[in-house]
Parts: structure tokens; sequence; C-alpha cells
């Protein structure tokens, strides 16, 4: 019955809001500290004791991606006889999977961070990452401002993934304000006239030649060089 069906969603929506509350309330007594134990590698003391090349697997994720790098790009050198043979495809799929990463220009994380430290456009970055190492095809990705975080100098790198992706045969939707990521669009899809309650309205479509010619749209005002924000002294 109607009642009995506004019981159970009582019922359920307040075991959620008890189970929210007890969380906030045990997060007051929590503290993030380093193990004494391990040293905050967070395995035992057998796991630790396996080395290569004088190295166990808590130092090598304390790595930073580019040093990881070539760690084990070194190691494809070092190792021999059957050694060599076992641990050959193991060492291209992580290179493999490291190159994707320092190609969407985040090869200063250390492979330890935690996940809730990373930026909204960090995230998306290593999704992409692991999307691109899929080799998935006819998908369509929507993303929202990956430049976030991103110096200017690796943003044709991000770019340069954006168009793998598209490549491979899927569809890339960006919503972006960086002026190197809309000219690089195959089509752009300009909404305005202005922001927040002014926009709202499909102000210019098309690709970048004929985007530009829009005297309606801002965005196009200042591609152009018709507008532009001066620099200060």
């Amino acid at each position: 019955t109607p009642f009995k069906g506004l019981l159970y969603l009582f019922q359920k929506q307040y075991s959620f809001i008890g189970e929210s509350w007890l969380k906030e309330e045990y997060d007051k007594y929590r503290i993030n500290k380093k193990c004494e134990n391990c040293d905050g590698y967070r395995l035992n003391t057998k796991s630790l004791s396996v080395k290569i090349d004088n190295k166990h697997i808590g130092e090598i994720n304390n790595l930073s991606i580019e040093k990881a790098r070539s760690w084990f790009f070194s190691m494809e050198k070092k190792l021999q006889g059957n050694s060599k043979i076992i641990a050959l495809p193991i060492l291209r799929e992580i290179n493999n999977r490291l190159k994707f990463l320092s190609d969407v220009g985040l090869d200063y994380l250390t492979l330890s961070r935690s996940s809730a430290t990373l930026s909204g456009g960090e995230s998306q970055r290593i999704r992409l990452a692991s999307q691109i190492g899929s080799g998935l095809t006819g998908v369509l990705y929507v993303l929202d401002e990956p430049s976030i975080g991103l110096h200017q100098k690796d943003n044709s790198r991000l770019l340069q993934t954006l168009f793998k992706l598209r490549d491979l045969g899927n569809s890339v939707i960006v919503v972006e304000h960086d002026e190197e990521a809309i000219r690089s669009a195959d089509f752009i899809l300009d909404i305005g006239p202005a922001a927040g309650k002014l926009g709202g309205h499909i102000v210019a479509m098309g690709p970048y030649k004929k985007i530009i010619k829009e005297n309606n749209s801002l965005t196009a005002n200042y591609l152009s060089g018709l507008k532009k924000i001066n620099i200060p002294k």
C-alpha cells in the first residue's frame, strides 16, 4: 500500500541519516598517523623483505611517476636469463600505464598519492589514462575542465591524449574555457550570451574558422582578437 511504501522510505532515510551521523561522530576521533612498525608502507615485514634492485614495493610506490618510469625502464636492462623472460611482459604493461599517466601531465605525482588529495582535473586525467590503456572504442566521454590544475606547458600533452581517444573511434565532449583546447576542437558549441542566469542559449556552433566570424559570440570576439584583456603593467 502507499502507506507501507512511505513507511519503508522513511525507515531507509532514517537509517541513512543515522549512519551519516555516526560517521561524522567517529571522524572527530580519527587521525592520520604513520605506523611505527611498517613506516607507513602498510605492508608487513615479510612483504617488505622482498626486494628488486635493493628496493621493496613500498619504496617503489613512493617514487614519482617520472622516476618510476626511469626505474622500470632500467630493470629491462638489468634483469637477465629467466628473470628477464618472466618480467618482460609485466614491465612493458607497467611502462605503458606509466607513460599514459605521463602523457596527461601527471608525471609529478607519486604512485602512493592518496586519491582524496587529488584535484578534480587530476582525477579526470587519471581516468583518461586508464581509458586509453583499455583501448575501448565507440564510447562517449564527457569531461568537465580536465585542464584544471595543469600547467600551461603540459596542455598540449593533455590535448594529444584527447586526440588519441578520438582516433580510437570515440566521441569526446569537453566543457572547457582554455583557449588552446577551444582552438583544437573539431566542433565548438558556444553557450551564452553571458554566464549564469544570463546564459543557457546556443550562441554559435561549428568548427573554429566559422565560430570566430560570429559577432554575437563573446567567446568568438576574444578568440579573433576583436576583444582582449590587457595584461596589467
